[in-house]
């Protein structure tokens, strides 16, 4: 997986989140993606981390010298959106 050289080109397109953010964001001490999320929403866009996951994961792992694999991926999680008190006395 090729991890962008020019730092002004965009990780994470739904967020609009820079290479440059995230490299800034790692050297103030994130370890993982999820911590990246945290500080940069990072992953949290329309494709849950599906097109920018595996380019977060080789830029933490390249800022701090390590192998992706201990890197590690975004925690999966199912995306909800909230409903009313009406829409939830309605299900059976």
């Amino acid at each position: 997986w090729l991890v962008p050289e020019n730092d002004k080109t965009l990780a994470c397109r739904c967020e609009e989140v820079k290479v440059s953010e995230i490299r800034e964001t790692v050297r103030m001490g994130i370890k993982d993606p999820d911590s990246l999320k945290s500080m940069t929403r990072c992953g949290m866009g329309y494709c849950q981390a599906r097109m920018c996951g595996l380019t977060v994961s080789e830029i933490i792992a390249e800022e701090k010298k390590v192998s992706p694999e201990e890197i590690g991926y975004f925690r999966v999680r199912s995306p909800i959106r909230p409903i009313t008190l009406g829409q939830l006395a309605e299900i059976d």
